[in-house]
């Protein structure tokens, strides 16, 4: 444990510069060549994850074609550098409206046109939904961590059914995303790392047309199944 919190005070002090430096040639390419970001972003977050000493691997494609709502299992703080190595073409997102609050990376999210989310009031939270339902009808990707915050034990939370009304109400497929390895090099009630390998699993399409019959209900209940095992909690388990 020695190794790893000396090793972590290295990676802080690494990984800070990397980002600031990441965070203003991505907001600068987005003012230059808006589309060319969405390419240049994987770039760097490739390069914000090798500071930290991670190199993370992909299984699975995403598809080429489609507009998509892409929900990932919510584990780590590394989620969000994560999630930008996952989709093709442009995307935004919905995410908690405290996120807006942090400096330089509540201005590159605003770039992207990020959508802010109070779940404590639900009134603002169907807003904040009805608004992705616009951006998703534009025919840009929208990004989802349907359990709403971090875990804090490993396993999935509940999932919150705003990102399930939206493709019910859009006829638009989701694409679950496991990522497996991210808690363990640092979960939400521990300050030091502990690198190790992090793997995306892209999983198959979700059409939420197929679940008409068992509704929003049905279609959560599957996206939950598959998310967990895209993520390796089945496994875990055995």
């Amino acid at each position: 444990m020695i190794f790893y919190m000396l090793l972590s005070i290295i990676i802080y002090f690494v990984c800070l510069p990397v980002f600031l430096f990441s965070s203003f040639c991505l907001i600068i390419i987005s003012f230059l060549n808006f589309p060319f970001f969405f390419m240049a972003d994987k770039f760097f977050c490739r390069l914000i994850m090798f500071s930290f000493f991670v190199c993370p691997r992909i299984v699975g494609s995403f598809p080429t074609k489609g507009t998509f709502i892409i929900m990932m299992n919510h584990s780590s703080f590394l989620d969000v550098f994560l999630f930008p190595l996952v989709p093709k073409g442009p995307y935004s997102g919905v995410t908690a409206i405290e996120n807006f609050k942090y400096p330089v990376f509540s201005y590159l999210i605003r770039r992207l046109k990020a959508i802010p989310i109070d779940r404590k009031n639900t009134q603002l939270a169907i807003q904040s939904i009805e608004k992705a339902e616009k951006v998703l009808n534009d025919g840009i990707h929208i990004g989802i961590l349907p359990e709403g915050s971090r875990t804090t034990t490993g396993k999935m939370r509940p999932l919150k059914k705003g990102g399930f009304h939206m493709a019910i109400n859009t006829k638009t497929s989701i694409i679950p995303v496991g990522i497996s390895g991210a808690f363990n090099f640092k979960p939400k009630n521990r300050w030091w790392f502990k690198p190790g390998s992090i793997t995306i699993n892209i999983g198959d399409p979700i059409h939420p047309e197929e679940y008409t019959r068992l509704g929003i209900n049905g279609l959560s209940g599957r996206v939950e199944e598959k998310l967990k095992y895209l993520s390796g909690e089945h496994h875990e388990d055995r």
